[in-house]
């Protein structure tokens, strides 16, 4: 019988031994642990110019050397070590990150750690969620638009975490990726951001950011011919009352062509945010506002102070030239202004 304790006693001094030595604790150390970060995006779907938020899918891997790890962990074993998802082993510790511009928790599909000989760790994860970025809607529908994903350090200041090389792949973006989007180009860099708010220095807490940013033109073919060219025919038929002979026809017209008009600024409205400036499709909207408010006028000025029918034809002749070139000066100088 005492034989069988001795024998428990020494399982359980081995067993607690072989767990001491499969992760010693990491001393502080002088040099900061360096984080390889790679994204492999899947897709941009979702794009919601209203609310400015975009869904991203992609693969995230993380890789650093971790050399507190002991060689006890492999035995007699020299291949890499696979976990899956919830087989992490819990005396690992994958450095905390956070993505600052995505809204609510991303969602994981799947997640691995692989644990080389080399002492090399690879963390990889599928992810989606709802990102947000700052949109530039001057040009609007023609607008160009930068979509981010910032990776940065959650616990870890920039002393002891720091990421390094990072990369988006692929690294020419397949344009299915992004339908109504012409993918211009992309960019990924390292940064630093300092928070005040987390120290009682002046100096702040420093912490390590990556950037990923894909660059995009959206298409402008919809908006052309659903948007513009209705305008533009709207616009034109307003300059029409000038050949119609009798002034409560003319007055009909124009203001069923002004309450077209409202429709349509309607319809706009609900494909943009509040904003503090015109965009370009507003500033043509607010040109067919004007001509066919400024041909309102125009046609009750004429009866008004027209003494005879031939004074009404001179100046009917007169608008039905001045409306055009008018409206042709007003667009081209709202071109110059947004996009020169």
């Amino acid at each position: 019988m005492k034989k069988f304790y001795y024998s428990m006693l020494f399982f359980l001094a081995t067993t607690y031994s072989l767990k001491a030595n499969l992760y010693k604790e990491n001393p502080k150390s002088s040099n900061p642990l360096v984080v390889i970060v790679s994204i492999h995006l899947n897709k941009i779907y979702d794009i919601n110019t209203v609310n400015k938020t975009y869904m991203i899918d992609a693969y995230l891997v993380l890789s650093w050397r971790e050399a507190t790890i002991s060689d006890v962990f492999y035995q007699n074993n020299k291949a890499k070590i696979i976990y899956e998802n919830e087989e992490f082993p819990k005396n690992i510790i994958v450095p905390s990150f956070e993505f600052i511009n995505i809204l609510g928790n991303r969602e994981i599909i799947n997640k691995r750690l692989i644990i080389n000989p080399d002492k090399t760790l690879i963390y990889n994860e599928r992810f989606h969620g709802r990102f947000t970025s700052v949109m530039d809607f001057h040009k609007y529908p023609h607008d160009k638009q930068c979509f981010t994903i910032q990776l940065e350090s959650f616990s870890m200041e920039k002393e002891d975490l720091i990421f390094t090389n990072p990369q988006l792949f692929p690294k020419k973006l397949d344009p299915s990726y992004m339908e109504e989007w012409n993918i211009l180009g992309q960019r990924d860099y390292v940064n630093k951001m300092v928070y005040n708010h987390l120290s009682a220095s002046k100096k702040g807490e420093e912490f390590s950011r990556c950037n990923f940013e894909i660059y995009a033109q959206r298409k402008i073919e919809y908006y052309i011919w659903k948007i513009i060219l209705p305008i533009a025919i709207l616009v034109v038929a307003s300059w029409l009352v000038f050949w119609v002979k009798d002034f409560a026809n003319q007055l009909n017209i124009s203001f069923t062509l002004m309450l077209t008009m409202v429709t349509f600024n309607f319809f706009t409205s609900s494909l943009l945010p509040t904003l503090p400036y015109n965009t370009f499709i507003e500033l043509v909207i607010i040109s067919g506002y004007i001509s066919i408010f400024l041909t309102l006028i125009a046609i009750i000025f004429n009866y008004a102070y027209s003494k005879n029918d031939r004074t009404t034809l001179k100046i009917n002749n007169f608008f039905q030239l001045f409306f055009p070139l008018l409206y042709i000066l007003y667009i081209l100088i709202c071109i110059y202004i947004i996009f020169f």
